[in-house]
């Protein structure tokens, strides 16, 4: 009799991967002062803790800074949240 191993049903490259671990909530469309357009992806790498990160889209990291602005780490730019 020949068995066969279980399947999680998820493909090899699933498993493991940054995206497979990520819980993003919503995104935040925003601007920096020169008008230039941002959406900002709000997230949580473990879903069971209550710590939110943030980043764009392009996976840039940014500081949420108050309910009204963020700032792109990188480079110190603050973005605000569009009307």
């Amino acid at each position: 009799m020949c068995t066969q191993p279980k399947r999680s049903g998820l493909g090899d490259k699933d498993v493991g991967t940054a995206a497979s671990v990520l819980h993003a909530f919503y995104r935040e469309l925003c601007q920096d002062e020169d008008g230039n357009r941002y959406s900002v992806v709000v997230f949580r790498t473990h879903p069971g803790f209550n710590i939110t990160d943030y980043e764009l889209e392009d996976e840039t990291p940014v500081r949420f800074i108050d309910d009204c602005l963020f700032e792109i780490e990188s480079t110190g730019k603050e973005l605000t949240r569009c009307p």
